[in-house]
């Protein structure tokens, strides 16, 4: 049986509308999967904020204390980058009686050594007053 050539054009439209249809599906499929497993590993999940967030201008900072060990570390987040740095408990070693509400001094980030922590407010060393923001 011959095919007339209209009928062969069909034939290959056919075809080629099946072939799409399928390759389609199955790259659809592939793509929802890689997104799947990316989330699952958190690459495209927003992490919600674990401590309280500090606000000055455009500059948003949040800590946690690293519980790994026994060293007081603190896991600083400025701007969406942590770093880990240290902590001290003591008014700079001195003396004198610290100001009022100051619980503690984060130590160690060069834009805000020291970085004071007070009951409602953080301190940096330009004296920046960061406020809660979340």
């Amino acid at each position: 049986m011959m095919l007339s050539m209209q009928q062969y054009f069909q034939y290959c439209v056919n075809m080629l509308t099946t072939l799409t249809r399928q390759y389609l599906k199955k790259i659809i499929a592939s793509v929802f999967l890689a997104s799947a497993c990316l989330y699952a590993k958190g690459a495209l999940a927003i992490e919600a904020p674990e401590g309280v967030v500090f606000c000055h201008g455009k500059t948003v900072v949040e800590f946690t204390f690293d519980r790994s060990n026994a060293n007081n570390d603190v896991l600083l987040t400025v701007n969406g980058k942590t770093e880990k740095v240290m902590s001290a408990y003591s008014w700079f070693g001195s003396v004198q009686a610290p100001p009022p509400g100051f619980k503690y001094a984060i130590l160690g980030n060069d834009v805000f050594d020291p970085l004071l922590v007070f009951e409602d407010y953080l301190l940096d060393a330009k004296q920046n007053k960061y406020v809660k923001c979340n």
